[in-house]
């Protein structure tokens, strides 16, 4: 039926090029649960978790039965992705976000450090951790040398497989934490956002968060005869990128800023042009805002794919629809000039999309929660409703944001410009109450509780508690502890699958075996030495995996026969008995 299908779906056993049957492995890829219930009505649930992402594992691995094991091993915890050879494992790790690499030290005729140094040489993406499978000891201090995080010896045990590349990952993690705080905190010194709190006519407050260390949000207040200026930018993405990104605005920004009488329009298009001609600039993707602010209270505003700002007051809310192209992405572009007063009780909003990704990242306006907050705190002190909305937008988001946001409120005020008070800046406290359930516009039935944003880099899911199983010991030539522990770690059928596959693999193998014996070939049973002793001892036949060492690292042809023709014997031995053993009920 469908529930053993799925058990069965993989994408390992499937040919690279086969056009068909994709379906199912696809699906079970993708998917985190599925279950089936049949009717009437017949339903099929399907979930994905997309509120924490899964850490993405790349197992490279050249002995099919083997990479298949690993594979089920991990897919209840990671997202995996599978490379059978040093190639495709190069294309894969550059290609796709991978967070570890899982590597046999053995790939075919290229050793797994090659992997390792030419991912080295990669400058396009940061180190990933790299956990290397082997059962040769000697290679060990050569491959730390590399940059290897650690090793596992063969057989892989279940549990010392998901404990390593917890750890790896999460070693992996503070080492990254550590750097970006570093570079984070040095970076942010010089694109810190502030803004004072009065600009001639007009009250200020500057709200703002960063998701990650750094951050791509950007305000910058340019003072101009007869007017202030306000630049507000959001670079796409957050964390080191971002803030560079910022920073590379903010110095075009600095440089436009020579010439005074470029209209709000006019210095959106200059900028424009500098992006546009420059093809590094294509990785810094931003939306802005340029904010006149007069003297005689008129605001002047011009906007390359920002979110509309919002004029609100305690019984109104309207967008301001002013439109233009985002920075760089069209030679010659225009923008126009919006001309607007505020009439006594009404306040402008300014925000980046990391309010409401979904809607202001798509041009809507400013998300009914928040519009409500400032209206219902439109009666008190800009300082206080500031500080009232920071509270709500951090039990709306969570203290740990999964987006950069920044938010302007400004009103006319009576403050003198000659009275200008630094930094006004309210940052987003978690522990401050939010607003009264009876004033959110979102209705009673909208959690205040966010649920937890995805985090600087991914957590692993901490593995089950296999279930009891007896593990046969003190079989002649077999240890099954490992076999036992595998078949307690994935489910029974796809324990029947992969035991199915080794024992007709391993016989096919042990015949082939015998005829390079026969053949007196000791190149070729070296080779193939090595890749049995990683296979039959990860399937228990502990005997003959050794007796596979010994051909692999005898000295010379001599050496290699007696070893060679005793697994030509003991191994199909060992393989009955195990055969026998996995005929017993668990």
């Amino acid at each position: 039926g469908f529930a053993a299908a799925w058990e069965a779906a993989s994408l390992t056993r499937m040919a690279p090029d086969a056009e068909s049957g994709r379906g199912l492995p696809l699906a079970r890829h993708f998917l985190d649960q599925v279950r089936y219930e049949p009717g009437p009505p017949n339903r099929f649930l399907l979930r994905r978790q997309l509120a924490r992402r899964r850490p993405q594992v790349l197992v490279v691995e050249d002995e099919e039965i083997l990479l298949e094991t690993y594979l089920g091993l991990l897919e209840p915890h990671y997202r995996v992705i599978a490379a059978r050879d040093l190639r495709s494992a190069l294309l894969l790790a550059r290609e796709t976000k991978v967070d570890l690499i899982l590597t046999d030290f053995h790939l075919g005729s290229e050793p797994g450090t090659a992997l390792v140094a030419a991912l080295e040489e990669d400058r396009d993406r940061p180190p990933i951790p790299i956990v290397m499978i082997t059962a040769d000891s000697s290679v060990r201090t050569r491959a730390l040398e590399l940059g290897i995080d650690t090793f596992l010896t063969k057989p892989v045990m279940p549990e010392a497989l998901l404990e390593t590349i917890q750890l790896a990952l999460t070693r992996a993690l503070r080492q990254r934490l550590r750097l970006f705080r570093y570079f984070g905190t040095t970076l942010s010194q010089l694109v810190q956002p502030n803004l004072p709190q009065a600009l001639g006519p007009f009250a200020l407050a500057l709200l703002h968060e960063t998701a990650d260390i750094g951050g791509g949000d950007l305000v910058v207040h340019l003072p101009r005869p007869g007017r202030e200026r306000i630049v507000m930018v959001d670079v796409m993405g957050h964390g080191i990128d971002a803030k560079a990104g910022a920073i590379a605005h903010a110095a075009m920004v600095r440089a436009l800023d020579l010439d005074p009488n470029l209209s709000p329009g006019r210095f959106l298009a200059r900028w424009s042009d500098l992006i546009f001609g420059e093809p590094a600039f294509d990785a810094a993707i931003a939306t802005a805002l340029v904010v006149d602010l007069l003297a005689d209270g008129t605001i002047e505003i011009a906007s390359a794919g920002h979110p509309h700002p919002m004029i609100l007051s305690a019984t109104s809310a309207r967008a301001v629809a002013c439109e233009g192209p985002l920075l760089g992405f069209a030679d010659r572009p225009r923008y126009e000039d919006m001309r607007l007063t505020l009439a006594p009780g009404e306040r402008l909003l300014l925000a980046t999309d990391g309010l409401d990704p979904a809607e202001l990242a798509s041009g809507g306006s400013c998300p009914d929660w928040l519009v409500g907050e400032v209206q219902s705190r439109a009666a008190l002190s800009l300082p206080a409703a500031a500080g009232r909305t920071a509270a709500r937008i951090s039990a709306r988001l969570g203290p740990d944001p999964q987006d950069d946001w920044m938010l302007i409120l400004l009103e006319r005020s009576d403050i003198a410009a000659a009275e200008i008070a630094p930094a006004a800046t309210v940052h987003a406290d978690p522990h401050r109450d939010a607003a009264p359930a009876t004033l959110d516009p979102a209705g009673p039935s909208e959690s205040r509780d966010a649920p937890p944003p995805a985090s600087l880099a991914p957590e692993p899911v901490p593995p089950p508690v296999p279930r009891d199983s007896p593990v046969a010991a003190g079989v002649d030539g077999l240890d099954l502890s490992g076999v036992a522990a595998l078949r307690n770690a994935v489910s029974p059928a796809a324990f029947q699958g992969l035991a199915e596959r080794f024992v007709e693999n391993a016989a096919r193998r042990f015949e082939a075996w015998s005829a390079l014996v026969a053949a007196g070939d000791g190149a070729a049973l070296r080779r193939e030495a090595h890749a049995l002793a990683g296979l039959l001892g990860q399937f228990g036949l502990a005997g003959a995996a050794d007796l596979a060492r010994q051909v692999e690292h005898a000295a010379d042809a001599a050496a290699q026969l007696g070893p060679a023709r005793a697994l030509s014997v003991e191994g199909p031995r060992q393989l009955e008995k195990l055969k026998s053993w996995l005929e017993q009920d668990p």
